[in-house]
Protein backbone atom coordinates (compact mmCIF):
# COMPACT_ATOMS: atom_id res chain seq x y z
CA UNK A 1 0.00 0.00 0.00
CA UNK A 2 2.09 3.05 -1.23
CA UNK A 3 0.32 5.36 1.53
CA UNK A 4 2.11 3.25 4.04
CA UNK A 5 5.03 3.56 2.29
CA UNK A 6 4.75 7.45 2.23
CA UNK A 7 3.38 8.06 5.94
CA UNK A 8 5.65 5.44 7.48
CA UNK A 9 8.55 7.71 9.27
CA UNK A 10 11.04 5.16 9.04
CA UNK A 11 10.44 4.91 5.36
CA UNK A 12 11.52 8.43 4.74
CA UNK A 13 13.93 9.11 2.24
CA UNK A 14 13.19 6.00 0.80
CA UNK A 15 12.94 5.95 -2.86
CA UNK A 16 9.33 3.76 -4.25
CA UNK A 17 8.78 2.27 -7.51
CA UNK A 18 4.71 3.05 -8.30
CA UNK A 19 2.85 1.37 -11.17
CA UNK A 20 0.91 4.14 -13.46
CA UNK A 21 -2.66 3.58 -13.70
CA UNK A 22 -5.36 5.25 -16.50
CA UNK A 23 -7.12 6.78 -13.30
CA UNK A 24 -3.97 7.63 -12.12
CA UNK A 25 -3.51 9.22 -15.09
CA UNK A 26 -6.88 10.83 -15.33
CA UNK A 27 -6.98 12.47 -11.96
CA UNK A 28 -3.71 13.97 -12.40
CA UNK A 29 -5.44 16.11 -15.21
CA UNK A 30 -7.23 17.61 -12.38
CA UNK A 31 -4.43 18.64 -10.21
CA UNK A 32 -4.87 22.98 -11.74
CA UNK A 33 -3.84 25.76 -9.54
CA UNK A 34 -7.00 26.74 -7.53
CA UNK A 35 -8.47 23.08 -7.91
CA UNK A 36 -9.68 22.08 -4.68
CA UNK A 37 -11.83 18.99 -3.05
CA UNK A 38 -12.95 17.61 0.04
CA UNK A 39 -13.85 14.89 1.77
CA UNK A 40 -13.96 13.53 5.65
CA UNK A 41 -13.76 16.80 7.04
CA UNK A 42 -10.68 17.54 4.97
CA UNK A 43 -10.35 20.10 1.97
CA UNK A 44 -7.58 19.79 -0.33
CA UNK A 45 -5.90 22.39 -2.68
CA UNK A 46 -3.38 22.58 -5.38
CA UNK A 47 -1.70 25.86 -4.61
CA UNK A 48 1.04 25.47 -7.48
CA UNK A 49 0.91 23.46 -10.73
CA UNK A 50 3.42 23.78 -13.34
CA UNK A 51 4.92 20.68 -15.32
CA UNK A 52 7.91 20.54 -13.21
CA UNK A 53 6.11 21.15 -9.64
CA UNK A 54 3.09 20.53 -8.23
CA UNK A 55 1.92 21.89 -4.26
CA UNK A 56 -0.90 21.00 -2.82
CA UNK A 57 -2.09 21.82 0.96
CA UNK A 58 -4.24 19.87 2.63
CA UNK A 59 -6.42 20.97 6.17
CA UNK A 60 -8.58 18.43 7.89
CA UNK A 61 -10.28 20.12 11.13
CA UNK A 62 -12.30 17.27 12.73
CA UNK A 63 -12.99 17.51 16.37
CA UNK A 64 -10.45 14.99 17.58
CA UNK A 65 -7.72 15.68 14.91
CA UNK A 66 -6.63 18.51 13.40
CA UNK A 67 -3.92 19.20 10.85
CA UNK A 68 -2.15 21.11 8.30
CA UNK A 69 0.02 19.39 5.59
CA UNK A 70 1.74 20.36 2.54
CA UNK A 71 2.62 18.22 -0.21
CA UNK A 72 5.42 19.18 -2.66
CA UNK A 73 5.83 17.25 -5.68
CA UNK A 74 9.10 18.47 -8.21
CA UNK A 75 10.08 16.28 -11.00
CA UNK A 76 13.05 14.86 -11.84
CA UNK A 77 12.00 13.34 -15.22
CA UNK A 78 9.46 11.60 -16.84
CA UNK A 79 9.25 8.82 -14.92
CA UNK A 80 10.92 9.85 -11.39
CA UNK A 81 9.25 12.63 -8.98
CA UNK A 82 10.62 13.83 -5.80
CA UNK A 83 8.11 14.54 -2.72
CA UNK A 84 8.32 16.39 0.15
CA UNK A 85 5.51 16.26 2.99
CA UNK A 86 5.26 18.73 6.07
CA UNK A 87 2.33 17.67 8.03
CA UNK A 88 1.41 19.61 11.48
CA UNK A 89 -1.31 17.40 13.36
CA UNK A 90 -3.12 18.26 16.50
CA UNK A 91 -4.46 15.25 18.26
CA UNK A 92 -6.29 16.68 21.26
CA UNK A 93 -3.95 18.92 22.16
CA UNK A 94 -0.78 16.23 21.30
CA UNK A 95 0.89 18.51 18.74
CA UNK A 96 3.44 16.93 16.12
CA UNK A 97 5.45 17.97 13.21
CA UNK A 98 7.01 15.41 10.43
CA UNK A 99 8.54 16.11 7.24
CA UNK A 100 8.70 13.14 4.84
CA UNK A 101 11.19 13.23 1.23
CA UNK A 102 10.83 10.63 -0.78
CA UNK A 103 11.50 9.77 -4.42
CA UNK A 104 9.03 8.11 -6.34
CA UNK A 105 9.72 5.85 -9.84
CA UNK A 106 6.68 5.01 -11.82
CA UNK A 107 7.88 1.72 -13.61
CA UNK A 108 4.94 1.49 -16.52
CA UNK A 109 1.16 2.42 -17.31
CA UNK A 110 0.31 -0.88 -16.71
CA UNK A 111 0.17 -2.63 -13.05
CA UNK A 112 1.83 -5.25 -12.02
CA UNK A 113 2.30 -7.19 -8.90
CA UNK A 114 5.78 -6.74 -8.61
CA UNK A 115 5.26 -2.94 -8.74
CA UNK A 116 2.91 -2.32 -6.33
CA UNK A 117 4.86 0.06 -4.30
CA UNK A 118 8.15 -1.91 -4.19
CA UNK A 119 10.94 0.30 -2.38
CA UNK A 120 14.25 0.35 -3.66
Amino acid sequence: DTKEVLMDEKNSGIATLMCYTPKMSEDSKKMVKGFSTSAGGCTTTFVESTDTKLINETVCNNPDVKSHSIVETTKISDTEFAMTMKSDVDAGGNKTTSINKIKQTFVGKTCSEASKGVKQ
